[in-house]
């Protein structure tokens, strides 16, 4: 990978989410295929892995009221306009939420989980007065592969030539963390730059619940309150509390936008903040900033590619907060060996924290994990590494990662499905 696909990498992949991204991808489905189709919405049909059915069905929906995926199938169907891609909440109007109310309240959204795909996945049919329209949204929160009106083929993305270049990620999974970290801290102040825009961001959604603009469950209020008396007024306690008050908010339907990190708001509150944070603490410049999160969101990319970015673990801890772990590490002096220990200490730590979906209680899980990322860069800053003999644990922190990634993807295929049967059984 050279400076330019990484830097193209960071801009598509660093963007603007306005509430969790797996209600927002279901929206994006059912307004593209609504879109397709015209006319008024009668019903729709939609079709989802058991990855996004779980991620999505207990969490907030930013400017509404109510939780669910049938109100998210809803309101993309009556938006029916993908132009806003990741921030498509933003155009819900009081009409329209009325209206989607309705539509799910009155038995009109079907939504059923396709137990063959896996991960990103979303199908959507929905009947007009006009017709029928279908999208299917596969590999990427915002990546419309199909597009059909009455059985007609309007978009296919799967009729592009297929390059034999690899692609940025695919360059990037084949370097190792020394030559990211360089790559990352190559690039120019002005090149970077844009990266800023999600610290400001992430900060503005702690501050809702800090502040007091929304109240959440509870959870960054009640924190604010005693943290300090038990862990005093430090960085730590700090980065804890804001990162808690960012996921809360975000989670809870806040209307303000979260800077993603690898298609998910939560990574980039959790890669975001403790970079951020610490930078300030430390002194350091700018640019020190700027590469510290560069290398940052690299590190949480590599790691959700090998992890995925919807499985049973919870990628939000073992790759963002991990990838926090390597930045800190970094901007305290860390040597690249150092770094490696950083790592391999999360690796022995967070590893196997399960994902039971998207829902407020992320906080606690974000914010436990950022805890660790301290830990383990503290930990590494004085040559304290796990031996990679323990566990999972391997003697690289690409080894590290390999590891959480044969975890996630083949070991843990039943507890997925347990957890959502859990999940579903529940009649609250």
């Amino acid at each position: 990978m050279n400076k330019e696909q990484m830097l193209d990498l960071l801009r598509k992949n660093v963007i603007p989410a306005l509430g969790c991204t797996e209600p927002v991808t279901i929206a994006l489905a059912a307004a593209d295929a609504a879109k397709a189709a015209g006319g008024e919405v009668k019903n729709v049909e939609m079709s989802l892995s058991r990855n996004m059915y779980k991620n999505g069905m207990s969490v907030g929906i930013a400017g509404f009221d109510k939780v669910g995926l049938e109100y998210a199938a809803a309101l993309g169907a009556l938006i029916a306009d993908t132009s806003a891609q990741l921030e498509i909440m933003d155009m819900i109007t009081p009409e329209i939420a009325a209206k989607a109310s309705a539509l799910a309240e009155n038995g009109s959204i079907k939504i059923t989980v396709d137990e063959d795909a896996r991960g990103i996945y979303a199908k959507a049919i929905v009947r007009t007065t006009e017709g029928e329209g279908l999208s299917i949204v596969k590999n990427g929160h915002v990546n419309i592969i199909l597009t059909q009106k009455n059985g007609e083929t309007i978009f296919s993305a799967e009729e592009k030539t297929v390059s034999s270049a690899p692609s940025p990620l695919e360059s990037l999974l084949k370097m190792s963390f020394k030559d990211i970290r360089a790559l990352a801290c190559s690039a120019s102040e002005d090149e970077l730059a844009f990266l800023m825009d999600g610290v400001v961001m992430n900060q503005r959604l702690a501050d809702y619940i800090v502040n007091g603009e929304g109240p959440g469950i509870g959870l960054g209020a009640a924190l604010k309150k005693d943290l300090p008396d038990m862990m005093g007024s430090g960085l730590i306690p700090r980065v804890l509390l804001r990162v808690a008050s960012a996921t809360e908010a975000r989670l809870d339907g806040c209307p303000y936008s979260t800077m993603s990190s690898a298609g998910s708001g939560s990574k980039g509150i959790a890669t975001i903040l403790p970079t951020a944070m610490t930078a300030q603490e430390l002194g350091k410049s700018r640019l020190e900033t700027l590469h510290a999160l560069a290398f940052a969101h690299l590190i949480n990319e590599y790691i959700n590619a090998s992890v995925g970015k919807l499985s049973a673990v919870c990628a939000c801890a073992m790759a963002s907060a991990t990838a926090s772990a390597a930045a800190i590490t970094h901007l305290m002096g860390g040597t690249d060996e150092q770094i490696g220990f950083a790592v391999r200490n999360m690796t022995g730590t967070i590893s196997g924290m399960v994902c039971d979906g998207g829902k407020v209680g992320c906080a606690l899980k974000l914010s436990n994990a950022v805890a660790a990322a301290f830990t383990s860069a503290i930990l590494a800053m004085n040559q304290v590494g796990l031996r990679p003999t323990d566990g999972i644990c391997g003697s690289t922190p690409e080894a590290c990662i390999a590891n959480m990634g044969r975890l996630s993807s083949r070991g843990m295929g039943d507890t997925d499905r347990e957890i959502l049967a859990i999940m579903l059984e529940k009649n609250c």
